[in-house]
């Protein structure tokens, strides 16, 4: 799986982020002499040459915050708050001094002094699993980004969404969003290689998990090629996620051949390449498991969970590794490796379910869970016998059930209130736009400021409007509509909040939404476009809007929906 997208000084904060900590400010901290005088231009350019002394770094940062304080220049406070982030002894100071910096920056007139600190802590809760906090850092930085038209910033951030979409399961959307941002690396002027190639390397990744293996190979061999002489850190990476790729096409000879090569040109001292080698531990051992040699499938499935285990690594597709463990040692008949493995699956698979906000049927059938706790209450009773630590057993056996448990109790009423929300949606009857008129009282009481012929005219003009379905034209604003009904804005956006009860975005969302869900209904062929086809269709011009948009007016995803027609269908 891909890294993370970072700016230039992202790479600096990524260097540092796994290195040793020391505090952040003191309280009563004093500038030492040696550094009384010196310009914010010399200490930054100083801290620069030695950032990765943490001890010396540490000294710089605060002498320029110290400095800050007493000069007033919140500039440099939020910037110096945001730097001693790096070096912080524990989570809750990180946090502490990134909240501190972005405080601040809320206050300063340039809105890009937010993107840093928001870049930071997206970038820790990534790491630290929490997709859902990771994604809203994100939101904050395009909403940022696109204010003071930071062009690098968008796309590194649409990276990095695309990132979290993965982890969660959307690949189609995933995709979408890695083809942009290559199409961008590839096009802009100051073109940088190395950006370029780990664009390059997520959108092959990207292929493989849409299964689009012929383009996962393409990608992957043009970034072998390119990385080959100067990077050859994303060299192995391309080397690795063929030679996966290689294992989905069945060539497991060639598979091994680029598997082994990659691993051998990894630093595995280097906390970034923990997950791609814990990937490539796992392939190795599908390997082997295709190519009959239980052993050596064993020894490699073992590594995989030594990984997991020391760098807290959970990624969904290695779960199998788990699998394979058990069944071997119930086969030898070994009960207490049996019960720590599946000790371990169960803790791997809560891991999973926290992070997700939801799950497939299908990942959720793989897991098996009434199954995999069964076999091991079965496990714990016959080892009753001979174990005189049963009860720590049965004391941890009980606290991961009953967390399972509450788990799988959340999705199955998840999806059965999903489900009921679709019936409801599928089996009401569509409504004519007469219909849905009458449904809207026009018997208002006349105080509004308006003539009543006004109100008739304008009425009239958008009972036209919804009949004629001008509503799925793009970029429909209060001005545009107001000037082809012939109004002025101000009339048209009072009579649309009284008479429809709504806002002018949401009445033209609504009206698309309704569109759309009776056209799936009837339209096969529709089905079977993108998401962002699906939104161009009825006048949105994002994915993420037409989605947000449906999930408001129906309850559920448009994937979901589909899905459920399809099935419905026997599809």
């Amino acid at each position: 799986m891909t890294s993370l997208r970072f700016n230039y000084i992202l790479i600096l904060f990524y260097i540092l982020f796994n290195g040793n900590k020391v505090n952040g400010q003191e309280s009563d901290f004093i500038i030492p002499d040696s550094l009384v005088g010196k310009s914010y231009e010399q200490l930054n350019e100083s801290y620069l040459k030695i950032y990765n002394d943490t001890l010396k770094s540490n000294i710089y940062l605060n002498t320029i915050l110290t400095k800050a304080i007493k000069d007033n220049n919140r500039e440099r406070q939020a910037r110096s708050y945001c730097y001693l982030s790096y070096y912080a002894k524990n989570d809750s100071e990180k946090l502490a001094l990134l909240n501190k910096s972005i405080e601040i920056s809320e206050n300063l007139s340039d809105a890009s002094y937010l993107l840093l600190p928001y870049s930071f802590k997206g970038s820790y809760y990534y790491n630290k699993g929490n997709y859902s906090s990771a994604l809203n850092n994100y939101l904050k930085i395009l909403e940022v980004a696109r204010e003071v038209n930071s062009i690098n910033y968008i796309y590194i951030t649409k990276h990095n969404i695309a990132l979290v979409k993965t982890h969660l399961g959307k690949y189609e959307e995933a995709l979408s969003l890695f083809k942009e941002d290559f199409l961008y690396e590839k096009n802009k002027k100051d073109f940088d290689l190395e950006y370029y190639l780990e664009s390059l390397l997520a959108l092959a990744d990207s292929y493989r998990y849409n299964k689009i293996l012929d383009s996962a190979t393409f990608y992957n061999k043009e970034g072998i090629v390119k990385s080959i002489n100067e990077y050859k850190k994303k060299y192995s990476s391309f080397v690795i996620n063929e030679g996966i790729n290689q294992y989905y096409k069945k060539n497991f000879a060639a598979a091994k051949d680029s598997i082994d090569k990659g691993l051998s040109l990894k630093n595995i001292y280097n906390p970034l390449n923990a997950e791609i080698i814990t990937l490539g531990m796992y392939y190795s051992g599908e390997i082997q498991n295709k190519l009959g040699d239980d052993q050596k499938a064993l020894y490699y499935f073992l590594k995989q969970d030594s990984l997991v285990q020391k760098k807290k690594i959970f990624i969904p597709e290695i779960r199998q590794g788990y699998e394979f463990i058990i069944k071997n040692y119930k086969q030898n008949n070994d009960k207490d490796k049996q019960l720590e493995y599946i000790n371990k699956l169960l803790d791997f698979d809560s891991v999973i379910y926290s992070q997700r906000s939801f799950v497939s049927d299908k990942l959720f059938a793989e897991f098996e869970k009434p199954t995999l706790l069964k076999e091991k209450q079965l496990l714990i009773r016959e080892l009753e016998k001979d174990q005189k630590s049963i009860g720590y057993w049965l004391s941890i056996s009980v606290s991961v059930s009953i967390a399972i448990l509450l788990l799988l109790l959340f999705q199955y009423k998840k999806r059965k209130t999903l489900k009921k929300k679709f019936d409801q949606l599928i089996h009401e009857s569509t409504l004519s736009i007469d219909q849905k008129k009458d449904n809207i009282s026009t018997k208002k009481d006349n105080k509004i400021g308006i003539p009543k012929d006004v109100v008739e005219t304008i009425l009239s003009e958008l009972d036209y409007f919804e009949k004629k379905h001008l509503y799925l034209e793009k970029n429909i604003t209060i001005n545009s509509l107001s000037k082809n009904i012939g109004t002025n804005s101000k009339y048209l956006s009072k009579i649309i909040n009284i008479y429809k009860k709504k806002s002018l975005t949401t009445y033209i969302n609504d009206l698309r939404i309704d569109y759309m869900v009776n056209a799936l209904k009837t339209n096969k062929k529709l089905r079977n476009y993108s998401v962002q086809g699906l939104a161009e269709e009825v006048g949105f011009n994002k994915a993420e809007s037409f989605s947000s948009a449906f999930k408001k007016y129906t309850g559920i995803q448009p994937s979901y929906f589909i899905k459920q027609l399809n099935q419905a269908e026997g599809l």
